[in-house]
């Protein structure tokens, strides 16, 4: 039995600008603190490797500090991470990953998938088939080309990409980076990890959005978790729970006055 950790939209260094100062600081730690609980989890749970599906980063121009900050925070977990850019955090010539890569931070165990490839985990028996995102928005399925990859006979073929499923999400989604909804059977994916959609969701039974650990705005589609994902072996179903994972909770209140 594999067990995978599927994770996504973590938004680091996200800004709170609406908030009080004190308020602002505190949510943007929540995002450090997600990640921790991830790799305890990962830990905990003797995960074969951990899958971030995207837009780990909020914006490019993150400071040192808080690059440094993120990768600390994944330490606990000393198995693969496997991570790919989204549409936040792009893998541009001079963009985050750059400077994470030049600061000399990223640790042996993560994997940045910051070209479209095959990423191989032999221990897992695992070839995780990465789709990153080069610029910020696109217009062509970057996960097409899944469907013609080969990988190790007997492996786990998993996928790993961040954009829009399309004619399933709400109707004013973003068009932008397609995905198309039966890219896991085109493609033979024991399983399809996603991220860009900020809640827990099942597309198909081998294709899940994460979601974002620590919900982040008013609407809750199911935010503040992530997913271990457990496949007995090669074509087998996956067994997918969505465990809870966040710290805070967004509630609107409406009161009547008269």
């Amino acid at each position: 039995m594999t067990t995978l950790i599927h994770t996504a939209d973590w938004q680091i260094g996200r800004q709170y600008g609406g908030f009080e100062p004190e308020d602002a600081a505190a949510l943007a730690d929540a995002r450090f603190a997600a990640v921790e609980r991830i790799a305890r989890l990962a830990a905990d749970e003797q995960a074969d490797a951990v899958l971030v599906a995207g837009d780990v980063f909020d914006a490019q121009g993150v400071s040192a500090r808080t690059i440094r900050r993120l990768f600390n925070a994944m330490e606990p977990f000393a198995g693969p991470w496997v991570l790919i850019p989204g549409n936040h955090d792009a893998a541009l010539a001079e963009g985050v990953w750059r400077h994470a890569l030049r600061l000399g931070v990223v640790p042996a165990n993560v994997k940045l998938a910051l070209e479209a490839g095959v990423v191989e985990l032999p221990e897992a028996r695992a070839a995780v088939l990465c789709a990153p995102l080069t610029q910020r928005h696109t217009y062509t399925d970057l996960t097409e080309p899944f469907d013609g990859w080969t990988t190790p006979e007997g492996w786990l073929r998993l996928g790993l990409a961040h954009g829009a499923v399309q004619g399933l999400l709400a109707e004013d989604i973003d068009s932008a980076n397609p995905i198309a909804p039966e890219r896991a059977e085109r493609a033979r994916l024991d399983y399809l990890a996603l991220g860009d959609w900020h809640g827990a969701k099942r597309i198909a039974e081998r294709c899940w959005y994460a979601g974002t650990p620590e919900q982040d705005r008013f609407k809750d589609n199911g935010a503040g978790q992530v997913l271990r994902v457990r496949i007995a072996g090669p074509g087998a179903v996956p067994e997918v729970e969505a465990l809870p994972l966040g710290r805070h909770r967004w509630r609107t209140l409406e009161r009547r006055l008269a």
